[in-house]
């Protein structure tokens, strides 16, 4: 057991040339990179704005504004302000002096207060924009729920890494991320069409007619991008499960399995209330690719320990499979095109950055950027797991790297279309983790300094 603690321990004193200290970096630029995410919050919420100087509307706004009638159009808009702010929540957290504490957090989430009540303000005086007490709720919901988060996962990740981890840093980073990513698909699935059986009505009656009609027969080519992502998602957990000693943690199993089990639920559930089209046989296909993920993994974990001694190697080993999962979720070639080579929905805004998200008005845009920042996270996790070992600094440009391949890949593909704004979203969570690991590291660091010695 000594001997495994300090083999996830051991690290290779730092090269004298090359490499970005990350958290420094954050701590040192935290002002400018909170105003540039506010600046994105505005671009986000304030492209089309239609000002409109009359008080006298304005008024009549304000009124509207805290009295709102709730329908289908506010829950998209609720799902979208929580995941926008959970940026907001993570940035701050970030960018704040370590260890952080809760009072990181209640200023995380009362500055998020006061961003979306400058930005509902704002849309007081706009023509098109509709200001809402409730966007400035959810908006404050998603900064609390991502500052809580990132606090919490960086106290977790400084035990853990003190503790010794399988592949360097702790696996329930990648397990998460991927996780993330998994739901994220399965509720949007970029590689088929999805019909929209009913707008109107109550969420179960949504869902009532959604069961009522067809399930849509889903391409095999899309069957394979979710056996791949589950799959990959369930190696991931047998990864984390196991990540100490190799050996099967029971609480950690059970755990693991009732999220799998609540996420594959909640997003077919989520999906019928929403109004969206059944898929035959997809929750199936999901939930069996993730066992055989999880229970080849499990069987495999520990012989893979002990051929592979280095972390950062095994790091290489799961890096490699999740770099070429998130090319088969990309290249997929969309199947509603129907066969018709070169058609896209390609705008010029795509190049632009930030200036896309204004096209992205629906719920399945929320999850399709939670499959990007999926992705990028667990790619940093790897990376910067993959590059500590023996280097000085993560691989935060290896990830730039490769969402930008990623992008420039699909010009090519039926049905798919570059956009520069994924390559930021990927980018920014790899580098989100990368900083969290020079945190935790540098956190596990200090609590091992300061043990007494026996």
């Amino acid at each position: 057991m000594i001997a495994e603690r300090a083999e996830g321990r051991a690290r290779v004193p730092l090269a004298s040339h090359g490499g970005i200290d990350l958290s420094a970096l954050a701590l040192r630029h935290a002002t400018a990179l909170r105003v540039a995410y506010f600046l994105c919050i505005g671009i986000a919420t304030l492209l089309r704005l239609g000002l409109d100087p009359s008080l006298e509307r304005a008024f009549g706004r304000l009124q509207r504004a805290l009295d709102p009638s709730l329908s289908f159009r506010d829950l998209v808009d609720a799902a979208r302000n929580v995941a926008l702010f959970l940026g907001w929540g993570a940035t701050w957290i970030i960018t704040s002096p370590a260890p952080t504490t809760r009072r990181n957090v209640v200023l995380a989430t009362l500055w998020g207060l006061a961003a979306s009540t400058a930005v509902e303000s704002a849309q007081l005086f706009s023509q098109y924009r509709m200001a809402s007490i409730a966007d400035v709720a959810t908006n404050t919901i998603g900064a609390l729920l991502g500052a809580a988060t990132l606090w919490m996962a960086e106290r977790r990740a400084t035990v853990d890494m003190r503790r010794g981890t399988t592949i360097g840093i702790p696996g329930w980073i990648v397990a998460a991320s991927l996780m993330m990513t998994s739901f994220g698909l399965a509720f949007a699935p970029s590689t088929r069409a999805t019909q929209v059986i009913a707008w109107s009505s109550s969420p179960l009656g949504r869902a009532r007619s959604v069961l009522a009609a067809a399930a849509l027969d889903v391409p095999w080519s899309a069957l394979v991008v979710d056996v791949a992502v589950w799959f990959t998602a369930g190696v991931s957990v047998a990864i984390a499960i196991t990540d100490r000693s190799g050996r099967l943690r029971r609480n950690q199993f059970v755990l693991w399995v009732v999220i799998a089990t609540l996420l594959l639920s909640t997003v077919h559930a989520g999906r019928a209330m929403a109004g969206l089209q059944r898929e035959a046989g997809a929750w199936q296909v999901q939930g069996a690719a993730w066992a055989v993920g999880l229970g080849l993994g499990l069987a495999l974990v520990l012989r893979w320990r002990k051929m592979v001694t280095a972390p950062g190697t095994r790091a290489k080993h799961l890096c490699i499979l999740v770099g070429v999962f998130g090319c088969m979720m990309a290249w997929s070639p969309a199947s509603w095109v129907a066969g018709a080579a070169g058609s896209s929905a390609f705008s010029w805004r795509q190049f632009i950055p930030m200036l896309s998200l204004f096209q992205r008005q629906d719920l399945s845009s929320v999850f399709l950027v939670l499959q990007k920042a999926g992705l990028g996270a667990a790619l940093g996790a790897c990376l910067a797991a993959r590059t500590r070992m023996g280097q000085p600094r993560p691989g935060v440009r290896a990830a730039i790297a490769y969402a930008g391949i990623v992008e420039l890949g699909q010009l090519v593909i039926p049905g798919r279309y570059a956009d520069v704004t994924d390559v930021l979203i990927t980018a920014a969570a790899a580098g989100l983790v990368a900083v969290l690991v020079e945190r935790g590291d540098r956190g596990a660091g200090q609590l091992q300094s300061t043990q007494p010695r026996p």
